[in-house]
């Protein structure tokens, strides 16, 4: 009995420590487990305020790459501060995501953002052996640390880079993701993205490259720029093979495409040679983009910016415009070194000081100009007027029908200065201005044939408080010819009948056309040197003007930009046509007859002289002091305007007016622009009229008279008298309704009969 009780206490106390040593077992088994869900909590909770926040992981916007494409629709030009080309899930090849997934993360689509065996093994391999910790990442981790963790390698890293990986994939769809990386990778050559890359090395977009290709770019994923093809083609092409193979082991290929692939070279685009060409025109696009839609739209939004830019002629424009202005340049050295004695002083051969020139005149200035300080300019012993004034250049180039500038050179030198001198500069435009003052009189009724006087006028000097003070205008010439057309008056870019025609017709008449025609930004003084150009104006403006004749009356806005679109190819801006109405269709016709004189016998002759066949017209522009070379012409096509002068400004020295220095610019583009290009005439509008003109009397020839003019007329302008033949009554008229047959051709009939012509 005592020993069944006995055996029943040892029986229960067996069983009690039994149950005792499973529950010690089982608390020393889960005692791991419980500190490693301890330590995740303390982990989770330590490294939660660095992590990105989900409105950040909600709000991903990767910087883009800006394109600026040319007329012909092809990139020009690029702002970036990631040269990226944003590309949808859908536009990826499938092959471009195998290759990534085949080196980088085989379990992409069974993970849910970490690969739990690969990061262990990883961080016991980094404490055991010292090392650097070995690259286990998933590619959403690696986008993690893409967009907001730093590239460091070390245990906090990556257990952020696994924390926000988590976050990332519970934030986004799989597909998203790899759209996201695939944009995002950073392939070397400043290219962030696949479209980029492939772009940048192969010369094509992402859905147009070959498998071989696409394992070059996943390649490079591991270290982009030791994997470079263009700078390390060896290694380059040993780790494409080794994505090819893995691209096999993962199924992705099958073994005969392995074979054929890595026998395949690797061939990449040629790179064109940056030229530099149309930096200007390109910097107002960017002041327009930043000034109008901001910075971070500029550098960071993909957009794409479809320009009017002719890649071609901005590029002939502007080698043209550098060897013109180096032209000028030497001849105003050579006037310097002569009238400051440089030769002398430095004790050198002219051409040498002239081949030296920078550096001569800059010890000039040091020697003698430091000294040379009087208060009064016209005492100090160096003048303004004999120093060296640096030239400069600018060209505008507009297209007549639709507004469109097609080129633009803003210096000659973009690297030394940013200043655009074609949109920013205002200068005296000089004798360039006077087509306005006479379109101002054909628009109120004069006629080319109408005749003013070439004479000495006295003006009483609006600007100056001494009454008795006056104005004695001169000719460039310092020559009177006596009565002369407007059309002769023109061409031969005579001064006095300029301001006697503005004042006929109203100075204040010529403003409100002068604002009419484009000439806004600088006041203009209805005073009687405004016929002579003494406003403000900037090329752009001047050569918009111009722009009126071809157009039959119409100024079209010049732009730069056809449309502005978005990265998912939405339109945000499209340029509008905006015409405005200047002239009456005949008057600007017949200016358009007046300046084509310009071009054939005046101060512009060389055009025609040159072989220049295109229907054309034009002025030329030389302002006080040789200071502003202008000129600006036109054919049915195309409008462009030249200026040259110096930044000073000063004087460039006698002889250079706008015909040695301007002129030679718009004859090279415009012949190179125009040689294949049909020869398109001016069409005459409604409302033109031509008449035959008694040389004699000024009327209408009638069956006698063996000496006549055809003039045109606008409608309702035109003589309707018919000269009876009486051709020896001498008629005098006023200045005021004067015309060429007033008294001159009395005056010329002991010379002789002469044939009939046409004024042309």
């Amino acid at each position: 009995m005592v020993k069944n009780i006995i055996f029943k206490i040892l029986n229960a106390l067996k069983s009690a420590f039994l149950k005792k040593k499973v529950i010690l077992w089982l608390l020393i088994l889960f005692l791991p487990v419980l500190l490693v869900a301890a330590a995740v909590v303390v982990t989770y909770n330590h490294f939660l305020p660095e992590l990105p926040s989900l409105s950040q992981l909600e709000q991903i916007n990767p910087k883009l790459v800006t394109n600026i494409y040319d007329m012909n629709g092809k990139i020009a030009h690029e702002y970036y501060v990631e040269r990226r080309e944003w590309v949808s899930f859908d536009s990826i090849p499938e092959n471009a995501i195998r290759a990534v997934m085949a080196t980088e993360d085989r379990e992409f689509y069974n993970h849910w953002g970490m690969n739990v065996w690969a990061i262990p093994s990883a961080i016991m391999e980094s404490v055991s052996s010292g090392k650097k910790l070995r690259g286990a990442s998933t590619l959403t981790q690696q986008l993690t640390k893409l967009l907001f963790l730093t590239p460091e390698r070390s245990i906090s890293r990556k257990i952020k880079e696994a924390m926000t990986a988590i976050r990332i994939e519970q934030t986004y769809t799989k597909q998203e993701i790899l759209e996201f990386y695939m944009n995002e990778v950073y392939l070397s050559a400043g290219n962030y993205g696949f479209q980029a890359a492939g772009k940048y090395y192969f010369g094509r977009p992402l859905d147009s490259l070959t498998i071989p290709e696409l394992a070059v770019l996943a390649g490079m994923l591991q270290r982009p720029e030791a994997y470079r093809p263009d700078r390390h083609p060896k290694a380059s092409l040993e780790r494409r093979n080794t994505v090819l193979f893995a691209m096999m082991d993962a199924g992705y290929i099958s073994k005969e495409d392995y074979r054929k692939y890595v026998d395949t070279p690797i061939t990449l685009a040629e790179k064109e040679e940056e030229k530099g060409a149309g930096l200007y025109f390109y910097e107002e696009i960017r002041k327009y983009m930043e000034k109008k839609y901001g910075e971070n739209s500029l550098y960071a939004d993909g957009v794409s910016i479809y320009s009017t830019i002719d890649p071609d002629i901005q590029a002939y424009a502007d080698s043209v415009a550098q060897v013109q202005v180096e032209k000028v340049r030497r001849r105003i050295k050579y006037r310097a070194t002569r009238r400051l004695f440089l030769a002398n002083k430095y004790d050198m051969p002219e051409d040498s000081v002239v081949a030296h020139f920078d550096s001569i005149y800059t010890l000039f200035k040091k020697d003698y100009l430091a000294n040379d300080t009087n208060p009064d300019p016209k005492k100090r012993r160096f003048p303004d007027s004999i120093l060296y004034h640096h030239a400069e250049v600018a060209a505008i180039l507009i297209e007549n029908e639709t507004g469109a500038i097609r080129a633009m050179v803003g210096g000659s030198d973009w690297n030394s200065s940013r200043w655009n001198r074609a949109v920013q500069s205002l200068r005296q435009p000089g004798s360039s201005f006077k087509p306005i003052v006479y379109a101002t009189a054909m628009d109120n009724g004069a006629s080319p044939c109408d005749s003013v006087n070439d004479q000495p006028v006295t003006i009483p000097d609006p600007d100056d408080k001494d009454k008795n003070k006056v104005w004695r205008p001169a000719n460039f010439g310092h020559d009177f010819e006596g009565m002369m057309t407007l059309r002769k008056a023109l061409y031969k870019s005579k001064n006095l009948p300029a301001i006697l025609t503005g004042m006929k017709y109203g100075l204040s008449n010529v403003v409100n056309y002068a604002r009419k025609f484009g000439i806004v930004r600088a006041p203009l003084l209805a005073v009687p040197s405004l016929a002579l150009g003494s406003v403000g104006a900037t090329l752009m403006e001047m050569t918009s003007a111009y722009t009126v004749f071809p157009n039959g009356g119409n100024r079209i806005e010049p732009y730069m930009i056809e449309s502005i679109v978005d990265k998912n190819g939405e339109t945000i801006e499209k340029n509008m046509k905006v015409e405005h109405e200047v002239l009456r269709a005949p008057s600007a016709y017949l200016m358009v007859d007046m300046l084509k004189d310009v071009n054939v016998r005046g101060t512009a002759a060389r055009v025609w002289a040159s072989g220049f066949t295109h229907p054309s017209g034009g002025k030329t522009g030389t302002t006080n002091d040789y200071t502003d070379a202008w000129y600006i012409g036109f054919t049915k096509q195309y409008t462009m305007g030249v200026w040259i002068g110096s930044d000073s400004p000063g004087t460039m020295g006698a002889g250079h007016t706008g015909t040695e220095d301007a002129l030679p610019v718009w004859l090279a583009v415009m012949t190179e622009l125009h040689k294949d290009l049909p020869r398109l005439p001016f069409p005459v509008p409604a409302g033109v009229s031509s008449r035959g003109i008694c040389n004699y009397t000024g009327k209408v020839a009638g069956e006698f008279c063996s000496e006549k003019t055809y003039c045109l007329y606008t409608a309702g302008y035109a003589p309707t008298e018919v000269c009876d033949g009486n051709h020896f009554e001498v008629k005098t008229k006023s200045a005021d309704d004067a015309t060429l047959f007033s008294n001159k051709g009395a005056a010329e009939s002991s010379t002789g009969p002469k044939k009939t012509r046409k004024m042309f």
